[in-house]
Protein backbone atom coordinates (compact mmCIF):
# COMPACT_ATOMS: atom_id res chain seq x y z
CA UNK A 1 0.00 0.00 0.00
CA UNK A 2 1.46 3.14 -1.08
CA UNK A 3 1.64 6.52 1.46
CA UNK A 4 -0.68 8.44 -0.86
CA UNK A 5 -3.20 5.65 -0.66
CA UNK A 6 -3.33 5.55 3.42
CA UNK A 7 -6.66 8.18 4.65
CA UNK A 8 -5.63 9.76 8.33
CA UNK A 9 -8.60 9.42 10.06
CA UNK A 10 -7.28 10.62 12.90
CA UNK A 11 -6.76 14.53 10.76
CA UNK A 12 -9.30 14.57 7.95
CA UNK A 13 -8.43 17.17 5.32
CA UNK A 14 -4.87 18.28 7.33
CA UNK A 15 -1.77 17.37 6.97
CA UNK A 16 -0.79 14.41 6.07
CA UNK A 17 -3.95 12.57 4.78
CA UNK A 18 -4.47 12.66 0.91
CA UNK A 19 -6.64 15.40 -0.63
CA UNK A 20 -8.51 13.22 -2.88
CA UNK A 21 -9.35 10.49 -0.46
CA UNK A 22 -10.45 13.26 2.20
CA UNK A 23 -13.21 14.37 -0.37
CA UNK A 24 -14.87 10.98 0.36
CA UNK A 25 -15.47 10.83 4.18
CA UNK A 26 -16.91 13.66 6.16
CA UNK A 27 -15.34 15.34 9.11
CA UNK A 28 -15.59 13.56 12.15
CA UNK A 29 -17.22 15.76 14.29
CA UNK A 30 -17.61 15.48 18.25
CA UNK A 31 -20.46 16.60 20.73
CA UNK A 32 -22.63 19.55 19.66
CA UNK A 33 -21.29 20.27 16.94
CA UNK A 34 -22.76 16.81 15.55
CA UNK A 35 -26.35 18.58 16.50
CA UNK A 36 -26.41 21.20 14.13
CA UNK A 37 -24.88 19.75 11.30
CA UNK A 38 -27.25 16.83 11.41
CA UNK A 39 -30.61 19.02 12.43
CA UNK A 40 -28.80 21.17 9.04
CA UNK A 41 -28.72 18.31 7.08
CA UNK A 42 -32.23 16.93 8.23
CA UNK A 43 -33.59 20.47 7.31
CA UNK A 44 -31.95 20.51 4.29
CA UNK A 45 -33.44 17.16 3.41
CA UNK A 46 -36.94 17.68 3.89
CA UNK A 47 -37.17 20.42 1.42
CA UNK A 48 -35.09 18.91 -1.10
CA UNK A 49 -37.43 17.86 -4.53
CA UNK A 50 -36.28 14.27 -4.59
CA UNK A 51 -37.79 13.81 -1.10
CA UNK A 52 -41.48 12.89 -1.48
CA UNK A 53 -43.84 13.00 1.66
CA UNK A 54 -46.63 10.29 1.71
CA UNK A 55 -50.37 11.13 2.91
CA UNK A 56 -50.00 8.89 6.13
CA UNK A 57 -46.83 11.26 6.63
CA UNK A 58 -49.30 14.63 6.55
CA UNK A 59 -51.17 12.88 8.71
CA UNK A 60 -48.67 11.65 11.47
CA UNK A 61 -48.02 15.03 11.40
CA UNK A 62 -51.50 16.40 12.34
CA UNK A 63 -51.98 14.58 14.98
CA UNK A 64 -49.17 15.47 16.53
CA UNK A 65 -50.07 19.21 16.70
CA UNK A 66 -54.08 18.28 17.55
CA UNK A 67 -51.93 16.30 20.46
CA UNK A 68 -49.78 19.08 21.76
CA UNK A 69 -52.81 21.13 20.94
CA UNK A 70 -55.32 18.96 23.13
CA UNK A 71 -52.68 18.72 25.94
CA UNK A 72 -52.61 22.18 26.23
CA UNK A 73 -56.21 22.32 26.76
CA UNK A 74 -56.43 19.64 29.26
CA UNK A 75 -54.20 21.48 31.28
CA UNK A 76 -55.34 25.34 30.79
CA UNK A 77 -59.26 24.23 30.51
CA UNK A 78 -61.55 23.36 33.89
CA UNK A 79 -62.36 19.99 32.98
CA UNK A 80 -63.10 16.95 35.23
CA UNK A 81 -60.13 15.21 36.10
CA UNK A 82 -60.81 12.23 34.50
CA UNK A 83 -61.42 13.93 31.08
CA UNK A 84 -57.82 15.39 31.49
CA UNK A 85 -56.67 11.78 30.63
CA UNK A 86 -58.30 11.34 27.06
CA UNK A 87 -56.15 13.54 25.74
CA UNK A 88 -53.06 11.47 27.07
CA UNK A 89 -54.39 8.48 25.98
CA UNK A 90 -55.25 9.92 22.60
CA UNK A 91 -51.36 11.43 22.52
CA UNK A 92 -50.10 8.36 23.39
CA UNK A 93 -51.73 6.43 20.21
CA UNK A 94 -51.11 9.12 18.15
CA UNK A 95 -47.32 8.59 19.29
CA UNK A 96 -47.00 4.40 18.62
CA UNK A 97 -48.64 5.05 15.11
CA UNK A 98 -45.99 7.85 14.46
CA UNK A 99 -43.80 5.62 14.87
CA UNK A 100 -44.81 2.20 13.63
CA UNK A 101 -45.22 4.46 10.01
CA UNK A 102 -41.41 5.58 10.73
CA UNK A 103 -39.96 2.07 11.71
CA UNK A 104 -40.77 0.95 8.02
CA UNK A 105 -37.82 2.91 6.63
CA UNK A 106 -34.81 0.61 9.07
CA UNK A 107 -35.62 -2.50 6.47
CA UNK A 108 -34.18 0.08 3.46
CA UNK A 109 -31.12 1.06 5.59
CA UNK A 110 -27.80 -0.88 5.79
CA UNK A 111 -26.90 -2.49 8.87
CA UNK A 112 -24.71 -0.45 10.33
CA UNK A 113 -27.60 2.27 9.56
CA UNK A 114 -30.22 0.20 11.09
CA UNK A 115 -28.26 0.16 14.16
CA UNK A 116 -27.31 3.65 14.61
CA UNK A 117 -31.15 4.34 13.87
CA UNK A 118 -31.80 2.08 16.97
CA UNK A 119 -29.85 3.30 19.19
CA UNK A 120 -30.97 6.73 18.67
CA UNK A 121 -34.59 5.43 19.16
CA UNK A 122 -33.76 3.62 22.43
CA UNK A 123 -32.00 6.65 23.61
CA UNK A 124 -35.25 9.09 22.97
CA UNK A 125 -37.37 6.53 24.94
CA UNK A 126 -35.34 6.66 28.34
CA UNK A 127 -35.02 10.14 27.79
CA UNK A 128 -38.77 10.34 27.28
CA UNK A 129 -39.30 7.68 30.42
CA UNK A 130 -36.71 9.68 32.85
CA UNK A 131 -38.15 13.27 31.86
CA UNK A 132 -41.60 11.91 32.68
CA UNK A 133 -40.28 10.38 36.26
CA UNK A 134 -38.78 13.90 37.14
CA UNK A 135 -41.89 15.63 35.86
CA UNK A 136 -44.05 13.33 38.22
CA UNK A 137 -41.52 13.40 41.09
CA UNK A 138 -41.64 17.12 41.00
CA UNK A 139 -45.17 17.50 40.70
CA UNK A 140 -45.94 15.26 43.79
CA UNK A 141 -42.92 16.76 45.69
CA UNK A 142 -44.27 20.57 44.99
CA UNK A 143 -48.25 19.55 45.68
CA UNK A 144 -47.49 17.69 48.97
CA UNK A 145 -44.96 20.14 50.41
CA UNK A 146 -47.60 23.15 50.31
CA UNK A 147 -45.86 24.76 53.33
CA UNK A 148 -42.37 24.57 52.07
CA UNK A 149 -41.18 27.14 49.70
CA UNK A 150 -39.40 24.96 46.42
CA UNK A 151 -36.11 27.03 46.42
Amino acid sequence: MAESDVHNVDNPGGEGGNAAADENFPPRRGGFRNVFSALKHVNDASVADAVQQRISDYVTIGLVVVCILSLVAAVALPVPPGLKLLPLLFTIGAVVFYMINRLGIIVSLNARQALIVWQILIAAFWLGVTSAMLVMMSCFYFFTNKSSAPF
